[in-house]
């Protein structure tokens, strides 16, 4: 049976900014596992694996304002899938005239959808 050594009941233990990047950049450096490097630390895996998350949160949020874009530009980019959406309708209809036979047709539409 495997004993868990357990810390004391009392205080959490804190860890300064400093400590924590370092403990970063030794398991991401190493290309060892979080188990193997926080064994080493003293820490347990799933405090490394919270402090890159926590790390990585700030980026997350400033890509996701370059990403958004304009109203106008989402509106012009409807506008434009619409046009295009009815030209296909169109060319689909022409393909359906030019050829009546109920069985092609399956073909026609199955080759269309991409």
């Amino acid at each position: 049976m495997k004993t868990q050594l357990s810390k004391p009941a009392g205080r959490k233990a804190s860890y300064t900014d400093q400590y924590k990047q370092e403990a970063l950049k030794l398991w991401r450096s190493s290309g060892r596992s979080a188990a193997k490097v926080g064994a080493e630390l003293g820490i347990r895996p799933p405090l490394l694996y919270r402090w890159a998350q926590l790390e990585r949160e700030p980026e997350a949020s400033t890509s996701n304002r370059k990403c958004r874009r304009s109203v106008e530009e989402l509106v012009a980019e409807n506008r434009h899938l619409r046009a295009e959406n009815a030209k296909l309708l169109e060319q689909r209809e022409v393909l359906i005239a030019v050829c009546p036979d109920r069985t092609n047709e399956r073909l026609l539409q199955g080759s269309l959808v991409m």
